[in-house]
This record gives C-alpha cells, structure tokens and sequence, in this order.
C-alpha cells in the first residue's frame, strides 16, 4: 500500500480503538496487513525502479505530501484521540521507512543489496502481489478509509 492508505488506517485505528496501549502497536501491525493485500506498485524491475528518481516523487513527494494532510486535518478538526490518530498514522506508516537504507544503496550503487535484514525480509515476504494494475485497490482503500476517519472526525 501507499503511505497515504497506511496513514489513513493508522489515524482510524487512532480514532477507534482509544487506548493507546493497544492502538500503538496495532497501528505498527496494520502496515503489514495491509501490504499483505494486493496493492499498487509502480512499474519496472525492481531494482530500476527502487533507484528511480519516479519513485522519490510519487512515493517521498506525493505520499508524504498526502500524509501531512491527513495529519494537518486530524490537528484541524481535533477529534477525541486526534494525538493518537496521529501517532497511530505516523507509526502505520514508519515500516517503509526501513527500506531507505536500500534505496540509498541503490542510488550509489546502481546494484541491489546482496542480503535484506530479517525485518526488511519479512517485509518483502509479505507483499505477495503488488502491480501497477492496482492502482484501483489504493483508491477503493482510500476512499473506504477516508470515509470511516471522516465520520469520525
């Protein structure tokens, strides 16, 4: 999934299960569930893809951009829990931040990494079926989602 779906999972588990003991670390979890769902991924081999400056714009530029602007609403509205909404989407979110090591590798190298970490395995392991053909996937999720924080906010 894109950040801005993790995002938007991460801010409903925020706003509906309210307590912070658990909502933390069941937002941390939804990330791999929801890369577990078939989902969009941008076209290319992996490692052209992975090194490609597409993928700092449609993933850092737009993504994060995305992802502020659930953050900024959730400040704006100030719902019950809207800190844990937001805590709740950052860390929904924050496992893609584990695989800047490999891009940066990529970038310098023009190579992939030889060995992924555990962490970065299990990731990968879990993203069994990813396609640009997907795309439609992301807007469903989007729209479902966004409307169940909408209703709550």
């Amino acid at each position: 999934m894109t950040a801005p779906n993790h995002a938007l999972t991460g801010a409903l588990i925020g706003l509906t299960v309210t307590d912070p003991w658990l909502a933390i670390p069941l937002a941390f979890l939804s990330h791999f569930a929801c890369d577990a769902i078939p989902h969009y991924d941008p076209p290319g081999s992996e490692v052209g893809r992975i090194g490609s400056r597409r993928l700092v714009v449609d993933q850092l530029l737009i993504g994060g951009t995305l992802c502020i602007v659930v953050v900024v609403v959730l400040a704006a509205m100030r719902p019950t829990h809207w800190l844990l909404a937001v805590l709740c989407a950052f860390l929904a979110a924050s496992p893609d931040l584990f695989w800047i090591p490999r891009w940066l590798h990529v970038r310098h190298t023009g190579r992939d990494v030889q060995h992924l970490n555990w962490f970065l395995r299990i990731h990968s392991a879990v993203q069994w079926k990813t396609g640009p053909r997907l795309w439609w996937v992301e807007g469903v999720w989007a729209l479902c989602v966004g409307w169940m924080v909408a209703v709550r906010l």
